[in-house]
């Protein structure tokens, strides 16, 4: 199992799903050639994954000149001003951990790029913080909206995104590529996922029914689970952050 690094933390992972580019790679001396999809960029470090689903990752120095322009003016390096703090490696969603009272989540939420929100901060305490907050990116080609769980102790104990609702004529048109899109990227962030399923049928989701087609264990706590959703006749894929420990987890 791979650490776990927060989907930066879903940042990451918008980057991933909507910034994929297939497009043809020479090597720095010109000599060979391959098609491949941009994946990520980790300071010089490139990712890419080839038609046959094989990762490549290497330092941007092998690849041809035009390229290395290329990479600069699409994926350009994201350094810091100086001082800034790293990720937290335990946060689950940007800056969202485990355990954060609704008064600390909500500043988080606040504060957060890969959020929005058309309900004012003063109104929030009516509402609640459910399906207020939609992600700025598309993820999988669809808008997502996040739900929130507490413990006991009123901490943060689940976060789930959403994505549109969509009727039954779209579960496999638009919704199994949104889901197959997001396997190899939670694998990628979480190792290969503990338990694993084809998606479900449409027809046996009842209606209020999440099904989890995959499990990852999170660490040090938790499980993500992937799946798809019914509610109300319509349906969703759904990507859960949770405390509780599922399947192998440990």
């Amino acid at each position: 199992m791979k650490p776990h690094h927060s989907l930066f933390l879903l940042g990451t992972l918008a980057t991933i799903l909507t910034a994929g580019e297939n497009r043809t790679w020479t090597s720095a001396d010109g000599s060979k050639k391959f098609e491949a999809e941009f994946i990520r960029r980790n300071g010089n470090q490139i990712t890419l994954v080839r038609k046959d689903g094989k990762e490549l990752s290497f330092d941007l120095a092998k690849l041809h000149e035009n390229d290395r322009h290329w990479i600069e003016a699409e994926h350009p390096r994201k350094e810091g001003p100086p001082g800034t703090q790293a990720p937290d490696p335990s946060a689950i969603f940007d800056t969202l951990r485990f355990g954060d009272s609704r008064a600390i989540v909500s500043k988080k939420l606040a504060a957060s790029k890969l959020v929005t929100t058309a309900v004012a901060g003063v109104f929030q305490g009516r509402t609640g913080l459910n399906g207020i907050y939609q992600t700025t990116q598309k993820y999988g080609g669809l808008t997502c909206t996040l739900f929130f769980d507490w413990d006991a102790a009123g901490g943060l104990s689940e976060v789930t995104l959403q994505t549109e609702k969509k009727p039954p004529q779209e579960y496999l048109t638009t919704l199994q590529p949104c889901w197959e899109s997001c396997i190899p990227l939670l694998s990628t962030l979480y190792g290969d996922p503990m338990q694993h399923v084809p998606m479900p049928a449409a027809e046996s989701l009842e209606d209020g029914q999440m099904l989890a087609s995959h499990l990852w264990a999170l660490h040090p706590q938790g499980t993500i689970m992937l799946g798809t959703a019914n509610d109300g006749g319509k349906y969703q894929v759904f990507i859960r952050f949770t405390t509780e420990k599922f399947g192998t987890a440990k």
